[in-house]
């Protein structure tokens, strides 16, 4: 009986650690060409991730709204990009007490053109 409970008691403090925030989070993989950008990811107007340099993956939040991609590298001109929100949302109601969000567009590519001289 006891050693019944104590195995039900570990595995349900193991499964608590799995939950994280896994389902409230989502990946976005940016690419660059040529490689080495530095990128800013922003939700309206609030910064949401950073990758130092691409290609990187970016953890962000879900939600509706569209993320905008801003890359810089030297001898190079910024480029932007979006990653759209995709219309349908992933719904992990018991898991996330009532939260749902929405898988973005991944991978981002973006090509970067040489700076004007």
């Amino acid at each position: 009986m006891w050693r019944s409970l104590s195995l039900t008691l570990v595995s349900t403090i193991a499964l608590g650690g799995c939950y994280s925030d896994h389902f409230k989070d989502t990946e976005i993989l940016v690419s660059t060409m040529p490689p080495g950008a530095a990128c800013t990811l922003t939700r309206g107007n609030e910064q949401v991730a950073e990758i130092a340099q691409t290609p990187g993956i970016a953890v962000v939040s879900r939600s509706s709204g569209d993320i905008d991609i801003a890359c810089r590298r030297a001898g190079y001109a910024d480029a932007r990009a979006v990653s759209h929100a995709l219309g349908n949302a992933v719904e992990v109601t018991t898991i996330t007490e009532g939260h749902a969000g929405y898988d973005y567009e991944t991978p981002v590519n973006i090509t970067l053109a040489p700076a004007p001289r």
